[in-house]
């Protein structure tokens, strides 16, 4: 664009530039789009706020769509700090970093973000990853990753997913397999032991439950116990040969990568058993938050649990899952920030009645 050029070289008055700074100048949106980046950088202190106020004037759609096919750094760059930081907006954000031709510095500042969609996007794009590898260790550090995420990087690096294993992660991994079948072993033959008065009687209430659904739990699937001890045999597929009654013992007093497959077992008592677990943590408590392929009864205890609700990441969580049911979601919009409002207000991923309630509620603190 030769407007862009003649910026670069100086050869515009200052009039000129204040005009194009305040959208007043007749250009298209889509040459505004493109020539602001450089005005801001060429421009005065006077000229550098005009255009941070006029931004927020250019239509949407066009900033998307020229955001998403651009190859001119610069302007990738301005856009990324400017709805990442000024005008947050992890969607935008998201848009400039899956154009390839984003400069990987850009990725290194995403990492060290606290947008939990942009963290996600980062964590579950493998291929970008393996692009971008100094973005592993700054994600890795990113205080703000919540637990699933952490978990999913370092699995990344043990199965090599995100190139060639290391040795001693082999040996690693191989002995942390070992340790888990040890624990399961040793948790199966002192369940009197290991049980208190209460995990018994709450295992004993969900059996209960299980068998009034309907599920036969002593022969769900007929499957004898040296079979699920075999080692070739995934925990996945141990799980799967199980019973209720045992999946639910499982879910009660397993391992976390246990009760990570069981969060999302078809059969609803086994994975109010996980949430209700006396070992679960408040990192998975998050991480289960925020899954949209898991029971609503899971996602209804945890909204009307008072431990629960007195973390704001769950909350926070809760509100942004779609499948939150609408009661629940609309009681806890009243304790979420009005930074986190905004962001609601803009994300497309969440229910629109949750974003409708949002800008109401928006606005209400507005007044």
């Amino acid at each position: 664009m030769e407007l862009k050029e003649r910026i670069k070289n100086k050869e515009l008055s200052i009039d000129v530039l204040n005009a194009i700074s305040t959208m007043s100048f007749p250009l298209l949106p889509e040459d505004y789009v493109e020539v602001l980046p450089y005005v801001y950088e060429y421009g005065d202190k006077t000229i550098k706020e005009n255009v941070a106020s006029s931004l927020g004037g250019l239509p949407v759609e066009i900033v998307q769509e020229i955001l998403t096919k651009t190859d001119d750094q610069k302007i990738l760059a301005f856009y990324f700090q400017y709805y990442l930081k000024i005008e947050p907006d992890p969607e935008m954000v998201i848009k400039i970093l899956n154009n390839p031709a984003s400069p990987e510095a850009l990725f290194a500042l995403a990492a060290d973000c606290n947008y939990s969609e942009v963290l996600n996007f980062l964590v579950n794009n493998v291929s970008l990853l393996k692009k971008n590898k100094n973005v592993i260790p700054i994600l890795q550090r990113n205080k703000f990753l919540d637990g699933f995420l952490k978990e999913k990087l370092k699995e990344y690096q043990e199965f090599g997913i995100l190139g060639e294993k290391r040795a001693d992660t082999v040996v690693e991994t191989v002995k942390k397999d070992e340790e888990v079948r040890k624990e399961q072993i040793e948790d199966e033959e002192k369940v009197e032991e290991d049980e208190d008065d209460e995990t018994r009687a709450l295992r004993e209430k969900l059996i209960e439950e299980a068998g009034k659904e309907g599920k036969d739990i002593e022969s769900d699937i007929s499957v004898k116990e040296e079979e699920l001890e075999e080692e070739e045999l995934t925990l996945y597929q141990k799980l799967l040969k199980m019973t209720v009654a045992q999946k639910i013992d499982r879910a009660l007093k397993g391992s976390k990568e246990e009760r990570t497959l069981l969060i999302r077992d078809s059969n609803k008592v086994v994975a109010m058993a996980v949430i209700q677990s006396p070992k679960i943590t408040e990192q998975e408590v998050v991480a289960i938050a925020g899954m949209r392929n898991v029971h609503k009864d899971v996602l209804r205890y945890i909204g009307t649990n008072r431990q629960y609700l007195k973390k704001y990441n769950i909350i926070l969580a809760l509100v942004k899952n779609p499948k939150t049911p609408p009661d629940i979601a609309l009681t806890l919009l009243n304790r979420i920030s009005e930074r986190d409002l905004k962001f609601l207000v803009r994300d497309r991923g969440i229910s629109e009645f949750v974003r409708q309630a949002a800008n109401r509620i928006l606005r209400s603190r507005k007044k």
